[in-house]
């Protein structure tokens, strides 16, 4: 099993960043690979919200799907995936700074398939990989 904990700090108002954060529909534009992405049902991101990708990983195309298992506007955003290669866990809090948002991730990953036999290579990735992405993400909602 993979894990990573990162903490973010944003210069934006918490309800803006929650908001962005927590619709799938925005993933393409933070996450690297990510090639679609869609939720249903239309409209606010919420509890049971279901979700499905696809992204390039290691030069393979990977689709996965899953639901959101915890909402609490401005606080906390969780969700699984139900399919795919990659079964992971993805929990994130959300508090108000004096100078805008503190963003604690945690990613909590295991590897199926193709990717098993990868699992050292992807730990590395993933850790590159989301630190890349949540500088795109600051980058974004600081602008």
């Amino acid at each position: 099993m993979i894990k990573h904990d990162f903490k973010l700090q944003i210069k934006a108002p918490l309800a803006k960043v929650f908001a962005y954060v927590t619709d799938f529909r925005n993933a393409a534009e933070w996450q690297n690979g990510i090639i679609e992405s869609s939720q249903t049902p239309d409209g606010p991101t919420q509890l049971g919200s279901k979700f499905k990708t696809v992204r390039t990983l290691f030069g393979q195309r990977v689709e996965a799907a899953g639901e959101v298992t915890e909402f609490v506007p401005n606080k906390k955003f969780a969700f699984k995936s139900t399919s795919g290669p990659i079964h992971f866990g993805f929990v994130q809090t959300f508090e108000p700074e004096a100078e805008g948002t503190l963003v604690n991730l945690s990613l909590e990953l295991e590897a199926g398939g193709f990717f098993k036999l990868a699992e050292g290579a992807l730990a590395g990735n993933v850790k590159k990989e989301f630190e890349s992405q949540t500088e795109k993400l600051k980058s974004i909602l600081e602008a």
